[in-house]
């Protein structure tokens, strides 16, 4: 078994870099220090990390909840001014002084597509290397890298294995079926999804075929 810090000072196994303006940092005016020193701290950690960190799309909102502004500068860093072109930011990386704003931001990223990733105001007072290590390492597998590779014996080489999860919790009005299934050969990335039903009920065959066959289309990627 390795040991939990020696895992954090390895460098990222398949790393996913992002090169200037190809990711964005949103954040509100009053909190552009804070955001500021995030982006610092991760710029120094990239090196160790064997990863490339450029310099981020930065979006600066006038008031933090206001998802109106928030979608506006969205749109205009994919189509440009002009609408002619189309670009899509890798990942977002959001600075929020208020973390009940967080369901408004992830609705907004998720309509578009976004993976996002989302450090408080109040953590980044305190930013730090071991943070900023931890923080890279989530963009990084959100945005299709791996973490960590596994060896397996070689004459698994030659096989396709896909390695599926399912478990259920019962601990609300209804129960929850959670599903995860490999989607690579070093059994790093996973597909992931849930049902929710009537407690007491065996799980749904019909649905369960189907976040199976969303796996494997997955899979066949």
């Amino acid at each position: 078994m390795c040991d939990e810090n020696v895992l954090r000072k390895l460098p990222i196994q398949k790393a996913v870099n992002l090169p200037n303006d190809s990711w964005i940092i949103v954040y509100a005016r009053r909190n552009f220090d804070q955001a500021n020193g995030v982006y610092d701290t991760m710029s120094h950690s990239q090196k160790q990390l064997g990863i490339t960190i450029g310099e981020p799309h930065w979006i600066e909102l006038e008031q933090e909840y206001d998802q109106a502004e928030l979608d506006s500068w969205l749109l205009e860093y994919m189509i440009g001014a002009n609408g002619k072109t189309f670009r899509h930011p890798i990942i977002v990386l959001a600075v929020l002084g208020m973390e009940k704003n967080y369901p408004m931001y992830k609705l907004t990223f998720d309509k578009y597509r976004m993976p996002s990733q989302v450090v408080t105001a109040r953590n980044a007072r305190s930013f730090n290397a071991s943070k900023a290590s931890n923080i890279i390492r989530q963009m990084n597998s959100k945005s299709g890298g791996d973490l960590f590779n596994m060896q397996f014996p070689k004459c698994m080489d030659s096989l396709r294995t896909m390695l599926i999860g399912i478990d259920v919790c019962h601990a609300g009005s209804k129960s929850v079926v959670g599903f995860a299934a490999s989607t690579n050969p070093t059994l790093s990335q996973y597909f992931s999804d849930y049902l929710v039903q009537p407690k007491g009920q065996e799980i749904v065959k019909d649905k369960m075929i189907n976040l199976i066959r969303k796996a494997i289309t997955c899979f066949k990627k």
